[in-house]
């Protein structure tokens, strides 16, 4: 009947919703490489086939009656099932992690979608069953269901990269989408008029049962994380202050302790699962890249007027620029990027020309308007695969006055150098020469440059917070001249054939494992 096409219209919406929402749920355990969208796709094509086929089973069978109760009782099992998973993964998906991330994002995302969607994909062929007994086309209404419940699953998307990504956490999110089913059957109850009695009653105490258990799951977010935080291993304790939605990431601050009382408290930046930087009480950075890639600029540039930066992460670096009397603009995409680093981690943006827009974007129409460049773009697992083609780095370099330097904070594969080779030369197809610093296994520094060489790297130890100044000086000892026939038999990677996703996937999951493992479920749940 008519009247449950509403329901195929929502069931549609969120069947969608929910495969985005699980998307965003497993980047901080799982990253974001090709490999992981690719089981969550088969994943979600796989049980929705399962799904059509088993209510197209039932249908076939079941009496008008009996199809009724299971249109209505479908969402609440749906319901059932999302709930369950948003309790499970903040404790299964930390394992999982640790044994493989592509198999563990297989089972993940099982977890999170199979009885889900195979409940809200049934949900069409029954209604399809059912009018086989009413008024219906001639193929028993089957292109119009399927007509509602797709253009729900548009509504869907939209709905949830607008509005449910900016403003809420994904854990809610899931949430949210079992009381909207679950309430959904509740009214719908009402209207089904040859139900008898005992089933709607049946129906309705599911319904509101389930409804109140998955809004108090949601309410007690806080305390149920905090609970499976306590249970684990770490040595640190994790306090989350602040939390930040939105459609680039989920960012959260939180304080950190040794258990032991020991060492004075840390604050660290975290966007989905990586943390970005730590500052002490004072704000002070205490990652050593921020004051790596200061001294590096300084060196190349000495006389260096202006600098912009791509990326704001806690702000410490345009901070460090601004503190030394360069004019600093920051490129930054995520609005709720600056909003924590404003609020919790010292960050002024007096004088400093803040753009909240896409990096590539800002390139593409900058013109020598900058004596440095400085690229700190990391996102998910590494630098978007967008912001490292030739074509990108050609326009950072049109945004650099003559002599002026492009200082980058890069993503290196320890276990592959033909993909750094491939790095190196796609920034060396702009760029006529290019030093490297950094620590082999942590961060690593590019310089790209038309300018002079610097005959002595400057550290500036006098303002660097002891604990980290050592690796500093390491970092900047290791700076050197790559000469070009290193990475000559290499060819850029351009926008035509970009391939860094794939290039960097097995470093990246790595990096991935050893984050997951580092910090408790309360920070790595978005």
């Amino acid at each position: 009947m008519r009247k449950y096409e509403v329901l195929i219209f929502a069931t549609g919406a969120i069947t969608l919703a929910l495969e985005v929402l699980a998307s965003r749920i497993m980047t901080p355990y799982f990253g974001v490489s090709l490999y992981i969208w690719s089981g969550i796709l088969s994943i979600t094509l796989t049980f929705l086939a399962i799904g059509y086929r088993w209510g197209g089973h039932l249908s076939a069978k079941l009496s008008p009656e009996a199809l009724e109760v299971f249109i209505l009782a479908t969402p609440i099992a749906s319901a059932i099932a999302m709930g369950l998973a948003a309790l499970l993964y903040p404790v299964i998906f930390p394992a999982l992690s640790q044994v493989n991330l592509i198999f563990g994002s297989f089972v993940g995302a099982t977890l999170l979608l199979a009885l889900p969607l195979i409940a809200l994909s049934a949900m069409n062929p029954l209604l399809i069953g059912y009018q086989r007994t009413e008024e219906a086309e001639g193929d028993s209404g089957a292109g119009r269901i399927f007509f509602i419940s797709t253009v729900g699953s548009v509504a869907g998307v939209l709905l949830t990269a607008f509005i449910f990504i900016p403003n809420l956490t994904n854990f809610r999110a899931v949430l949210l989408l079992s009381v909207v089913l679950c309430l959904a059957s509740l009214v719908l109850v009402f209207f089904a008029g040859t139900l008898p009695n005992s089933d709607k009653k049946k129906l309705i105490i599911a319904s509101l049962i389930v409804a109140l258990a998955c809004g108090s799951i949601s309410a007690a977010k806080k305390n149920y994380l905090k609970l499976i935080s306590g249970l684990s291993t770490h040595q640190k304790s994790y306090k989350v202050v602040a939390e930040y939605t939105s459609m680039f990431g989920n960012i959260k601050v939180a304080e950190v302790r040794q258990k032991d009382g020991t060492g004075g408290m840390e604050r660290i930046f975290v966007q989905d699962g990586l943390i970005q930087n730590r500052t002490n009480e004072k704000n002070k950075s205490l990652s050593m890249y921020t004051y790596v890639l200061e001294a590096l600029a300084r060196s190349f540039e000495p006389d260096a007027k202006d600098a912009v930066i791509l990326g704001l992460g806690a702000g410490a670096v345009p901070a460090n620029f601004k503190k030394i009397g360069m004019g600093v603009a920051v490129v930054e995409i995520n609005p709720s990027a600056l909003k924590a680093a404003t609020e919790h981690f010292g960050f002024d943006p007096t004088g400093i020309d803040v753009h909240l827009e896409d990096a590539r974007t800002f390139v593409r129409r900058c013109q020598g308007n900058f004596d440095i460049v400085v690229v700190d773009l990391f996102l998910g697992d590494n630098i978007p695969d967008y912001l490292l083609t030739k074509e990108f780095f050609a326009d950072v370099r049109r945004c650099i006055r003559e002599g002026g330097s492009l200082v980058m904070n890069a993503f290196f594969d320890d276990n592959n150098e033909n993909n750094n080779k491939r790095l190196l030369a796609t920034v060396g197809s702009a760029f006529p020469k290019l030093f490297l610093a950094g620590i082999e296994g942590g961060n690593i520094f590019i310089v790209a440059t038309a300018g002079a060489t610097p005959k002595r790297l400057l550290v500036p130890t006098s303002k660097i917070p002891a604990k980290v100044v050592n690796f500093v000086r390491h970092a900047m000892s290791k700076a050197r001249r790559v000469p070009p026939r290193f990475y000559s038999d290499a060819k850029p990677v351009s926008d035509d054939h970009n391939i860094f996703s794939v290039l960097y996937a097995d470093a990246n999951m790595l990096e991935r494992q050893f984050l997951a493992r580092g910090v408790p479920a309360d920070i790595l749940v978005n």
